[in-house]
């Protein structure tokens, strides 16, 4: 932790993203309790593609990331990027990675939202973890798109296609890739973003996310 890390640290001390008390660990011992059965790190494969994710999409965990998209509430990703940095599983699933890549938003809606989710936990990520270099300068998102929670399954795939580019290439030729995202609902956004950076060059691109819709 730097000078000014410390010094915001004791201006605004830690405090659970779920109660709001002060912790440690932006988590309190109480509401990591009330969370258990949501949290289960699984790491599962899609073909030749590999997902890890923590949390089933639903209950207190449902409400506290639609909060931290939609309700200004971006300190919550202190406490999202615990549960990776924490969780021993993951960890050694990281090891296996290069480069850690945020799935992007335009210019526009960062500008709406004020920040984008998943660069943020991402950046913690990569931070926290000696392996990872975070790159948020490679994928980037070329044009509008509808919201794909509005959306059924086909309408989401036809929703991303071509919606994303690559830029900086070079950066990830022959590299094993993280690539980033908040939810996997159908996986018309991960699996979009995974074809365009590995036709980049990638040797590999596995796919993190904060939470699985089993709904979907």
């Amino acid at each position: 932790m730097n000078f000014l890390e410390s010094v915001l640290t004791f201006i605004f001390p830690p405090t659970c993203g779920i109660c709001g008390k002060e912790t440690e660990n932006y988590i309190c011992k109480a509401c990591a309790k009330k969370i258990q059965e949501n949290y289960m790190p699984q790491i599962i494969t899609y073909g030749n593609i590999k997902h890890c994710y923590i949390f089933q999409y639903e209950g207190i965990i449902r409400e506290k990331i639609l909060q931290y998209k939609f309700k200004d509430k971006a300190y919550l990703y202190k406490m999202f990027s615990e549960f990776f940095i924490k969780n021993e599983k993951v960890c050694r699933f990281l090891k296996n990675y290069d480069i850690i890549i945020p799935v992007p938003m335009t210019k526009k809606k960062i500008a709406k939202r004020g920040y984008n989710q998943t660069e943020l936990i991402a950046k913690e990520i990569a931070k926290n973890t000696e392996n990872l270099e975070y790159l948020n300068n490679i994928l980037i998102k070329q044009k509008e798109t509808n919201i794909q929670s509005t959306l059924g399954k086909k309408e989401r795939f036809n929703n991303v296609k071509n919606a994303y580019k690559i830029q900086n290439m070079q950066k990830i030729k022959e590299k094993n890739i993280i690539l980033f995202d908040d939810i996997y609902t159908t996986g018309a956004t991960c699996m979009e973003c995974q074809k365009i950076i590995m036709q980049a060059g990638a040797k590999s691109v596995a796919l993190l996310t904060l939470a699985k819709d089993f709904e979907k």
